[in-house]
């Protein structure tokens, strides 16, 4: 079955031997398309829609023909070209065997395109009510020297939703002597209600090999030569349409070489070198960002066109990925590819070729837009190459980390979670590093580090916090001093729980407040998994003395200190995961001065506080502490009536 050109003008010359192709006998104008001079002319001229055919032929032979037909598939494929053979069918004078003579009256008007009872309507240009209504008024008038009048409504799916319904009951019950035939590439956008009074018939993509063989039998006509990897090329890249083939042939043609072979198949389509397309996967699969470069270099180079890159790399990447599960038949190989596809499918590592064939398609979809087509194709491989490099970094991580859980089991020690093993330690400041504790990483990005307090002073100069007139803080129950130690200042607080060893210690110890200062944040990592408020509070504090066994705290503002008392026993378990020994805590004050619990004279108000519109420095800073990201705004009323 073969596909042949529209309607030419003049007759067409009686049926020859069956399997020779028809064509207009006269041929002065060459710049006739190949798909218009080899358009089908019966049922048995159909390229790879026998199903199709073999319907319609015994419906004409039969006489009982619908009312209305809806044709559906993809472009070149067939529909217009069986849509006018069963014109000529139904009207023909001669039928043979269910098929047109083509050289009677009836078939000789309508392949000159003259028959007033045929007509042709592209519903993308005359979509609207106006027309259809125009339709529904001329319906009915008898044909004028046919049999039928027959309606070929190309691109149906275009036709407005007002349209369809004043069409509809035309089409439902037309009258005896019409003929309706509607050609679309896209079903699904016709109404349920014109699908269910039609019959519809699907076109298939057809064979590469049916394509093939009918490209070869053109080639004969019309007096060259072409090698079978031309044609299997140029039936491959039609992609299951007879009329992409035929026009891609014509192109090929068009070059003068003779014989057609596939590298001027490849020039003329702008096809890259399959040498080149097999380096670019072949360093995708090893994660290679620059040999995918060069070889992208190389095909642009060459003239090769960049969705025809694309495609060719997505097909190879099928193909790599229909290997790798185990259906190898399916990826439909040359002998060429094979050894490549296979080598592909297993050095990539599971799913790359799925995500390649995803940014493959994505990048060919980006580039119907203005877009620079070298970028989009080089920045699709960047993609591919860096998510393969952070692939097998995760893979290795993980790696790592299952053959330390498999020693700690083979030795009997413990095992710890992953999500509650100690981070690692920050690396060591330089020495002339101010004491301040810089804050660690937020979970969020988009969180803002919150402002922090002027650099407390440090241990050596820091005076004893002066005992407050309120109630002392509560102690915690039977306190245990260190027998090495005595109380800094009244405001000292000891805990002498201990917490058990950790399983996975954070090395050495700490020996100086300077080695404190500079793995601090580390310790606030183990705190922040325990209590986020406390973390927050601590991230203002520091060490002002250490010693084994003992870590002495200091809070630069009363709300800082109250909150670590009541917070202790966390402070102590994740003070001991870090070190990885029992280790005493204790709390002092460091400011320079203290809020006291009693309430505020009016003179305290004006020496501790100058500009009454702020809220108390302490509370606004462990505010911001504990809620980063928050701007906080205050606002007092002021009596002037004294000044």
């Amino acid at each position: 079955m073969r596909e042949a050109p529209g309607c030419a003008a003049g007759a067409y010359p009686a049926p020859t031997a069956q399997r020779r192709l028809r064509r207009h006998p006269r041929r002065p104008d060459l710049s006739t398309a190949l798909y218009r001079r080899y358009r089908s002319l019966r049922f048995a001229d159909l390229i790879g829609q026998e199903h199709v055919a073999q319907t319609m032929l015994n419906e004409v032979r039969g006489g009982d023909l619908a009312h209305a037909y809806l044709f559906a598939g993809i472009r070149g494929t067939g529909k217009t070209s069986t849509a006018r053979i069963l014109a000529r069918a139904v009207n023909c004078l001669d039928l043979q065997d269910g098929e047109p003579c083509n050289v009677c009256a009836a078939c000789v008007e309508i392949l000159g395109g003259g028959a007033v009872d045929v007509l042709e309507i592209d519903a993308a240009s005359n979509r609207g009510i106006d027309e259809m209504r125009d339709l529904r008024d001329k319906v009915k008038f008898l044909p004028a020297s046919l049999r039928r009048k027959v309606y070929i409504i190309d691109e149906a799916h275009m036709l407005t939703t007002e349209a369809w319904n004043a069409f509809l009951k035309t089409l439902e019950e037309p009258p005896p002597h019409v003929l309706f035939i509607l050609a679309t590439t896209e079903p699904h956008k016709v109404p349920d209600t014109v699908r269910s009074r039609v019959q519809r018939f699907d076109f298939r993509r057809v064979d590469r090999a049916a394509v093939s063989r009918h490209l070869a039998r053109i080639v004969v006509e019309e007096g060259a030569e072409a090698s079978v990897d031309a044609l299997d090329l140029v039936a491959r890249a039609g992609q299951g349409s007879v009329r992409d083939a035929l026009s891609l042939l014509d192109q090929a043609l068009a070059s003068g070489e003779r014989p057609i072979t596939a590298a001027t198949v490849r020039r003329a389509l702008g096809l890259a070198d399959p040498a080149v397309v097999r380096s670019l996967l072949t360093s995708l699969a090893a994660a290679d960002a620059a040999g995918a470069l060069r070889a992208i270099a190389a095909a642009f180079d060459a003239g090769a066109d960049a969705r025809q890159l694309l495609r060719e790399g997505a097909r190879l990447a099928r193909a790599a990925e229909l290997v790798a599960i185990g259906f190898p038949e399916g990826a439909e190989l040359g002998s060429d590819d094979d050894l490549v596809v296979r080598e592909l499918a297993t050095v990539a590592r599971g799913g790359f070729w799925v995500d390649a064939l995803d940014r493959f398609a994505e990048a060919e979809a980006n580039l119907r837009m203005p877009v620079d087509a070298r970028l989009t194709v080089e920045l699709c491989v960047l993609r591919l190459a860096h998510g393969a490099v952070a692939a097998d970094a995760d893979l290795a991580t993980l790696t790592e980390r299952v053959a330390a859980l498999e020693a700690a089991l083979r030795d009997g020690g413990p095992i710890t979670s992953p999500r509650t093993s100690p981070p690692r330690p920050a690396a060591a400041a330089p020495a002339a590093t101010p004491p301040v504790a810089t804050p660690p990483a937020r979970e969020s990005a988009a969180a803002a580090p919150p402002p922090r307090p002027a650099p407390l002073p440090q241990p050596e100069s820091a005076p004893p916090a002066a005992p407050t007139a309120g109630p002392p803080p509560q102690q915690p129950p039977d306190p245990v001093r260190h027998p090495d130690t005595t109380p800094t200042s009244p405001a000292e607080v000891r805990h002498t729980d201990t917490p058990p060893s950790p399983p996975t210690p954070m090395g050495a110890a700490p020996a100086t407040p300077a080695d404190w200062l500079t793995r601090w944040p580390a310790l606030i990592e183990i705190v922040n998994r325990r209590d986020r408020m406390l973390a927050g509070v601590l991230r203002d504090c520091r060490a002002v003395e250490s010693s084994p066994g003992r870590l002495v705290v200091g809070a630069p503002f009363g709300f800082h200190e109250e909150q670590l008392r009541n917070r202790l026993p966390k402070l102590v378990d994740s003070v001991a995961e870090f070190t990885g020994a029992p280790t005493t805590v204790d709390i002092i004050f460091v400011g320079t001065s203290k809020q006291p619990d009693s309430t505020p004279t009016p003179d305290t108000l004006a020496q501790d506080q100058p500009d009454s519109s702020a809220p108390p420095q302490d509370t606004t800073q462990a505010v911001l502490a504990t809620f980063p990201g928050t701007r906080i705004t205050g606002s007092r009323l002021r009596d002037h009536a004294h000044e």
